[in-house]
């Protein structure tokens, strides 16, 4: 199947929602940590796994003073994409064909505060009958990798809820209004209410429609290009198939409702109206 109006859409949204809580919340923190080898199943056994603390790294070189990794230290000495090295941002871990179990490695890297994810899953499956583990950004333990693919907290969960289209110009052009979600699971009630404030004053932004073979990262979860910036990727699409928030409207659960969930968690909800005016294909 070619790629239709929605994917267009998840993929768009997806990454201005993501620059956006950067950026405004400056919703990261720098840091330099330890990344310990493990086996994952998954890949064949001439790849070598080291995993950091966290998940998921900054990729976004827009983002002003967050550091964005090119490579790690083995043995103090910096390695990079030229040494077969791969850069999974997605889970916070490198991947090596060259590299020793055995040899020290660390790094720095911009750790975001929310990890952002897609899903088709209701409110419900998300809030009440998920558990997750919390990879919290203050580490209370011994330092240790954290598990791969699996979704943890803080988190934010963007759903795309519909789309209708409605007559709005002679020649065939629609008004396309799209329902999008967010549901924000956080530690604390501050990071829970930072992200409602910043998205709350995201009505009348705009952003542009980016397909989605214009994806930064590939199925390692590295920078395709080994660059990545949004705010140079945008430039490169016409103003012509802007999106356009008419409205963002933002709640949350009550403490006494949050209390009866089986995670700790701070609940939060963002329901956006999305329009673009377009001719349909």
């Amino acid at each position: 199947m070619i790629e239709q109006f929605h994917h267009k859409f998840t993929n768009s949204f997806f990454l201005w929602f993501d620059n956006y809580l950067l950026t405004k919340g400056q919703a990261y923190t720098n840091t330099t940590g330890t990344f310990f080898n493990y086996n994952d199943e998954r890949f064949d056994p001439t790849y070598k796994v080291f995993g950091s603390a966290y998940k998921q790294w900054v990729n976004d070189s827009s983002i002003a003073g967050a550091t964005i990794p090119s490579g790690i230290y083995a043995n103090n000495v910096f390695s990079g994409r030229n040494s077969n090295l791969i850069l999974d941002f997605e889970n916070g871990r490198v991947l090596s064909k060259s590299l020793s179990t055995q040899t020290p490695i660390t790094g720095s890297f911009a750790v975001k505060d929310f990890n952002v994810y897609f899903s088709n899953e209701t409110e419900e499956d998300l809030i009440v009958e998920n558990k997750y583990d919390i990879n919290s950004r203050i580490i209370l333990n011994d330092e240790n990798y954290i598990t791969p693919y699996d979704q943890v907290i803080p988190a934010i969960f963007l759903s795309l809820d519909g789309a209708s289209n409605k007559g709005f110009a002679l020649g065939g052009m629609e008004e396309t209004t799209i329902s999008a979600k967010a549901v924000i699971l956080s530690e604390n009630n501050y990071q829970l209410d930072g992200v409602l404030s910043i998205f709350a004053d995201s009505r009348n932004e705009v952003f542009p429609m980016i397909p989605m073979s214009n994806h930064p990262t590939n199925e390692f979860g590295d920078l395709k290009s080994g660059y990545y910036s949004y705010a140079d990727l945008k430039n490169q699409f016409s103003i012509n198939t802007n999106f356009y928030i008419n409205n963002a409207i933002t709640s949350k659960l009550t403490d006494k409702v949050r209390k009866s969930l089986a995670n700790d968690i701070y609940v939060g909800f963002i329901d956006f109206e999305i329009q673009q005016h377009r001719y349909r294909n």
